[in-house]
């Protein structure tokens, strides 16, 4: 009897293991992104009422985005070669009364997102690695016109329309 029961444990035991071993692997992501914007320095931000945001499965140490009207035109550029890509592989969603309005749905190790606001002439891009068994990642950015370029939480965010004249304006804003 005590035999049996040890037998008994012991296949219940490698049968445990056995299901751990060929439980399913996540493999994709769904990125959703809070977009806000700031039209002053230290002012109120608000959020995006228009994006576009898409994915290039390749890395940004290898590819660009040149120019605002590359961002809106969803081209990227090799770095190197200067090849020029046109078509992205992944189609961001944007739903503007959603707390995270866009949502990219990633399925490769290494993307390159890019996120356009036409309102404020502003872009952004980031280098994003696909974690294994997390099926969405829930992320703000802020764009800040009033800026010519700054990093956010990993994005890189870039106003090709920026003047001097607009950040003094907006620093004498915040000073008043």
């Amino acid at each position: 009897m005590k035999l049996r029961i040890k037998h008994i444990a012991i296949v219940l035991v490698l049968g445990a293991a056995l299901q751990s071993c060929f439980k399913d692997v996540i493999t994709y992501t769904d990125y959703r992104i809070a977009i806000l914007n700031q039209t002053t320095s230290g002012g109120q931000t608000t959020p995006a009422t228009l994006i576009d945001s898409y994915a290039y499965y390749v890395d940004t140490t290898e590819w660009a985005v040149l120019s605002y009207d590359d961002a809106l035109a969803g081209r990227i550029t090799n770095k190197t070669t200067g090849e020029v890509l046109s078509q992205p592989d992944v189609w961001g969603t944007f739903d503007s009364a959603a707390e995270f309005q866009t949502t990219l749905h990633l399925e490769q190790p290494i993307s390159m997102l890019v996120v356009v606001d036409p309102e404020l002439r502003l872009y952004a891009y980031r280098k994003y690695e696909l974690p294994e068994n997390l099926d969405q990642v829930l992320t703000r950015l802020t764009l800040s016109s009033w800026r010519a370029s700054h990093a956010a939480s990993g994005w890189q965010v870039e106003n090709d329309f920026y003047t001097e004249a607009e950040e003094a304006s907006a620093d004498d804003i915040t000073q008043n």
